[in-house]
């Protein structure tokens, strides 16, 4: 038997956006939404209004791809979303030529006006995000127009492989991302591998529980998987095999060892961008090892589905009290502490669907009782999450 994962959200998210055929069996509410809007948008009216729920990168994918094709139409989202900063994309668009307006010039509705994108422009990244480019290589497709993006740290780039396997004419030079969407692109059937940040969970849940499952078909791309080299700087051994290439996306067999104690790391700087998802993991994992672990640069988790440091670090107080936690602007710092009760635990979660997951492995390990006051929001990007939990780990 082999362990089921979803489709990986990041590269499905793109080929709904971009009516891009694939399999959408096993896939996440953020992809469902993002594929109705989608579908909605190609369907176009006038005065459209199009509901992403609490797809984040639905929301932003799909707000370049609009104003590059010039027309009205307003997004909005569920309550989490609508707390999410959006000026990150609404103001490169803008000085390009688009129309967009805000909730209190920060947040949706985002509301696009009828406009016209320059024939050319060029953006420098101020935030390392893969959303914000991608964002801007959508819109010069539907806009037909040439862009060039300087990027001086590499986030993921899933967008770029999927326009390169649909034929684009898109290249990098250094660090330059250079576009010109006058040719388009060739619609094609995506092959999507298993999603990587769903099988994090597992891994540590392997590594933690001293397991031997493996994880077959999982989306490897070198921009998202920094965390089996984390792992692997806290004693972890992992093994890749079957490793190969579909649809411009690699993908392996993940297999995963530890015969010693963790220790703890230092994780600042260019790492961060290619971990952001996997940090609360990693400071779960943290909670099990030996040593101290510092996270720094990592201020791109407050505006997450929830303020990710400050709830996670609330979070693993009320797991174990007797744990040295420093929390920080952009980080923390996290000092285990092996004096665990085995109290039942009430837990905060945000509708945060990465929190939830992550303090579940942390009861695996423990046998600690928690109480989430939900856990719908695990729906967005694993679902059947505690079905596997239940069947394969406990």
């Amino acid at each position: 038997m082999v362990i089921e994962l979803p489709k990986d959200k990041s590269i499905a998210q793109r080929c709904a956006v971009l009516n891009l055929d694939f399999d959408e069996n096993f896939i996440g509410e953020d992809v469902k939404n993002t594929l109705h809007a989608a579908n909605q948008f190609a369907e176009y009216d006038k005065d459209l209004t199009l509901n992403l729920g609490n797809s984040g990168t639905g929301i932003r994918l799909l707000t370049g791809y609009i104003a590059g094709s010039g027309k009205k139409c307003t997004l909005i989202g569920d309550k989490s979303l609508s707390n999410r900063p959006m000026r990150r994309i609404s103001d490169p668009l803008n000085t390009w030529g688009a129309k967009i307006s805000l909730r209190e010039s920060k947040y949706p509705p985002i509301e696009i006006a009828e406009s016209k994108l320059q024939s050319k422009f060029s953006y420098e990244l101020e935030i390392p995000s893969a959303q914000i480019k991608s964002c801007l290589l959508l819109a010069a497709l539907s806009s037909k127009t040439k862009i060039e993006i300087i990027e001086k740290i590499p986030s993921r780039d899933h967008t770029e492989r999927l326009l390169q396997e649909c034929d684009a004419e898109i290249f990098r030079v250094g660090n330059k991302i250079i576009f010109d969407g006058a040719k388009g692109i060739t619609k094609k059937f995506i092959d999507v591998p298993k999603d990587f940040s769903s099988a994090a969970y597992l891994i540590a849940a392997n590594i933690l529980m001293k397991r031997d499952i493996p994880l077959i078909g999982i989306g490897v791309n070198k921009t998202r998987t920094a965390f089996l080299d984390v792992l692997e700087e806290m004693g972890a051994k992992i093994e890749l095999h079957n490793d190969c290439i579909i649809s411009n996306e690699q993908r392996a067999d993940i297999t995963v060892s530890s015969n010693k104690n963790l220790e703890g790391i230092s994780i600042s700087g260019q790492r961060i961008p290619n971990l952001i998802d996997e940090i609360p993991l990693i400071a779960i994992m943290a909670m099990f090892a030996e040593g101290k672990t510092i996270i720094r640069d990592a201020k791109e988790l407050r505006y997450k589905e929830s303020d990710r440091i400050s709830l996670l670090l609330n979070n693993m107080k009320k797991f174990n009290p007797n744990i040295g936690l420093a929390e920080f602007e952009d980080g923390f710092e996290i000092i285990p502490s092996k004096n665990l009760n085995n109290d039942s635990v009430d837990l905060e979660t945000g509708g945060d669907h990465r929190i939830i997951m992550s303090f579940v492995i942390a009861a695996l390990v423990t046998g600690k009782k928690i109480n989430f006051d939900e856990t719908e929001s695990v729906e967005t990007s694993f679902p059947g999450f505690f079905e596997v939990i239940k069947a394969w780990y406990q």
